[in-house]
């Protein structure tokens, strides 16, 4: 019997009930994998590529593994799936069969990974609701890592109306069990109203949760103390979130870092140091650190006035959509200021900036019609 070979091969391998033996639970591995027990082909296949049990032989391992995933063993069709993913170079098609396999058997880690497929296009057509299909599989099983990741799809406007009833209880299981990206997404959800009341001042106390380590939820954390949203405005405070946001390397607290250090709110005014932090996000391409130097150059605040070099900083800015950027270029061109009188690209600069919706651009495009 197949089955009973088996279970004496784990009594014997961990010395349970009967002398320990690696070398004879071994080979009562590999007669019932010979007799065509699954769950014996997939213990004898990794014993062979982790030479747990004796000989390493990674190809023959394989081989049994795959033999127990033909076979109806889903964790063996798992295993397979990951070791396409993790080959050199990866194989996603070949993962893409294995994963299917042990997901329709009802495999929860496999299910997320098809999905993570789906979503990324690797290996399969990109299908966005089938990768949803699969994360709700998994996420409805009760596989944490799937609810957040359906959870996510939903904040960024996918998924189906069933799935918002049930995401911030995701969030919420896995932010009480300490996780702090679940925190700072449960703290999303109330900010943003999605799946259960908008509240600014729980979603103020989740996100101050997940700033003990998330540098995204720093960054939200100090918005709102800045701004005063569902708790007290604390400038001093908000100014040290930013800085420790800054730190962890989001542009976005480094730009609003360096504005209060420009006008001097929640501490010490620095225009030196503003300037510094302005350069080192502009060089990584943030748009609003961009115009910001346009327009220190521009007023000649911290920086000498200097319009050509105001000009190249607001059409860096403006050609990444920045519409105040696109505003002000156009006023460069349409007027001369930086010595280059283009009235036809500034028009074209301020159309573009009130496309964004903004007033002064549309006066002024009303005025040079004029």
């Amino acid at each position: 019997m197949p089955t009973a070979i088996y279970l004496l091969a784990i009594l014997t391998e961990h010395g349970r009930g009967v002398a320990g033996d690696i070398a004879g639970a071994a080979r009562l591995y590999q007669s019932a994998a010979e007799k065509g027990l699954p769950a014996a082909q997939f213990r004898l296949g990794l014993a062979l590529i982790d030479g747990s049990l004796g000989d390493q032989d990674p190809v023959t391992g394989e081989a049994w593994i795959r033999r127990a995933a033909l076979a109806g063993n889903f964790e063996a069709a798992n295993l397979l799936g990951d070791r396409n993913v993790k080959s050199r170079p990866p194989d996603f098609s070949e993962a893409a069969i294995w994963y299917r396999r042990a997901a329709e058997g009802g495999h929860q880690a496999a299910a997320r990974a098809l999905a993570s497929l789906y979503l990324t296009g690797n290996g399969v057509a990109r299908d966005e609701q089938e990768g949803a299909h699969w994360l709700r599989t998994a996420a409805s099983s009760g596989n944490r890592a799937a609810q957040v990741d359906l959870a996510n799809l939903v904040l960024q406007g996918a998924g189906e109306p069933d799935d918002i009833t049930s995401v911030a209880g995701w969030f919420e299981a896995a932010a009480l069990s300490g996780d702090l990206i679940a925190a700072f997404n449960l703290g999303l959800c109330f900010a943003k109203g999605v799946g259960v009341h908008q509240d600014e001042t729980r979603a103020a106390q989740w996100l101050r949760r997940a700033a003990e380590g998330v540098a995204e939820a720093q960054y939200m954390y100090a918005r709102i103390l800045r701004d005063g949203r569902g708790v007290a405005a604390d400038a001093q405070q908000a100014r040290a979130w930013f800085a420790q946001a800054a730190e962890g390397g989001m542009l976005d607290a480094q730009v609003a870092l360096a504005e209060m250090l420009l006008n001097g709110s929640g501490g010490k005014r620095s225009p030196e140091a503003a300037i510094q932090l302005f350069r080192r996000a502009a060089a990584d391409g943030h748009a609003g650190a961009m115009f910001a130097l346009g327009a220190l150059q521009s007023s000649g605040e911290g920086l000498p006035v200097d319009h050509v070099a105001a000009q190249k900083w607001f059409a860096a800015a403006a050609e990444r959509g920045h519409g105040q950027a696109q505003l002000m270029l156009g006023r460069y061109f349409s007027k001369g200021l930086a010595g280059e009188h283009y009235p036809a690209v500034g028009r074209l600069w301020l159309e573009r900036a009130a496309a964004q919706g903004l007033e002064e651009a549309a006066d002024e495009l009303s005025e040079l019609a004029g």
